[in-house]
């Protein structure tokens, strides 16, 4: 059965609207192209299935904030993110820029930008990631103090006495969830990216 063809007003159209059709379409048409690039270049089905998926998400956001450039083509730049992604999280060589067909058509910045959506989901996912993983206390004590709650409230809610207490505990809390981030190879791929100020004291 031949597969149905969308213009690219229709397709972000679909987009838009999260219509299953269009996005059945951009999978089947797309993601067989993303797979062979990123396994050529030693990634997995999982991985190249969590960037394509990524990319739509991001040029959904794009969509919905009207900040995409109208003659920028759908198909286009979700294969140029998807090679973008990869070559920014997967591959310190630069040479194998060389290696990889140049983006053609999309050189604007909403490429780069694309990228920093990717890197920000993924900074965030390795954070809830760790933090779930912490003792349940460690998890509200954290909670409340990145809600804006004081030392003295906290002291008083998690029974600490004093508030160089409740400085302590915090401390080690955050301590923990910092190692256990940093430990984890993922975090290695986000070096230089990631959010530190998640960690800075008040």
């Amino acid at each position: 059965m031949a597969m149905l063809s969308y213009s690219n007003k229709k397709l972000l159209k679909g987009i838009l609207e999260q219509d299953q059709s269009a996005l059945n379409y951009l999978y089947r048409k797309l993601f067989p192209r993303v797979k062979r690039m990123i396994n050529r270049y030693g990634g997995d089905h999982d991985i190249a299935n969590e960037i394509f998926q990524e990319s739509i998400i991001i040029l959904y956001r794009k969509v919905m904030a009207h900040n995409m450039n109208g003659t920028i083509m759908v198909e286009s730049y979700i294969i140029g993110v998807c090679k973008l992604v990869w070559l920014r999280l997967y591959d310190t060589e630069i040479k194998i820029f060389t290696k990889l067909d140049a983006v053609k058509d999309e050189t604007d910045d909403s490429y780069e930008e694309a990228v920093l959506d990717f890197l920000a989901s993924r900074r965030k996912k390795l954070f809830y990631e760790h933090f779930e993983r912490l003792d349940y206390t460690c998890r509200r004590l954290l909670k409340d103090f990145f809600k804006g709650m004081d030392y003295e409230k906290i002291a008083e809610k998690y029974k600490l006495g004093t508030e160089e207490n409740a400085r302590k505990r915090k401390y080690l809390c955050k301590e923990t969830l910092v190692k256990s981030i940093k430990d984890d190879p993922n975090f290695s791929k986000l070096i230089g990216e990631y959010d530190e100020d998640l960690f800075e004291d008040d």
